[in-house]
């Protein structure tokens, strides 16, 4: 009874067959499916969403202007830069009397309706962009300025430290700027 039973319970060789084949298309299409949602992943943490510039009435913005006066600014951006909970400026700007030079300045937050504006550094000619990061997780934002000169594509990664635009470091930027 016991050969029976077992005889009773197998497959056919063909049913066992038609079932590993099953098996290892699923496995195949499971892959197939797993590969695709890494590859979106990777695509879309590779795009950098860059910062929207502020609107033109904005508080630091209008601060900028009236300690700067008779900048033609082209791009700017907040974020809180040094961890106190309060929102900076990151300002792209062109003074006409300086030719084709752009700069960029930081304004800190004082939390009294001022700013401390930082040091200007050279910035990007054309096709300026802003992406703000926290590189090492840790405290202080960390921020990209992208852009480009005649074709020549460049980058530099800053931070506020000690109330200082520091470069931490970048690729090209001397060519676009």
């Amino acid at each position: 009874m016991t050969n029976n039973s077992k005889a009773k319970r197998s497959f056919p060789l063909w049913a066992r067959l038609l079932l590993i084949l099953a098996a290892v298309v699923a496995v195949f299409f499971l892959r197939q499916y797993i590969y695709s949602l890494e590859e979106e992943k990777q695509n879309s943490s590779s795009r950098l969403q860059y910062a929207e510039s502020v609107p033109e009435d904005h508080e630091a913005l209008l601060y900028f202007q009236q300690e700067v006066p008779g900048r033609e600014i082209f791009l700017a951006c907040e974020e809180d830069l040094t961890d106190d909970g309060r929102k900076d400026l990151v300002v792209l700007y062109h003074n006409p009397e300086e030719g084709v030079i752009n700069w960029m300045v930081a304004l800190i937050n004082r939390g009294d309706g001022t700013y401390d504006i930082t040091e200007p550094t050279r910035a990007p000619i054309e096709n300026q962009a802003i992406r703000f990061f926290n590189m090492d997780k840790e405290g202080e934002m960390e921020f990209v300025v992208t852009g480009e000169k005649d074709g020549e594509v460049g980058y530099a990664i800053y931070r506020i430290i000690d109330g200082e635009l520091i470069n931490l470091f970048g690729e090209d930027m001397e060519d676009c700027c």
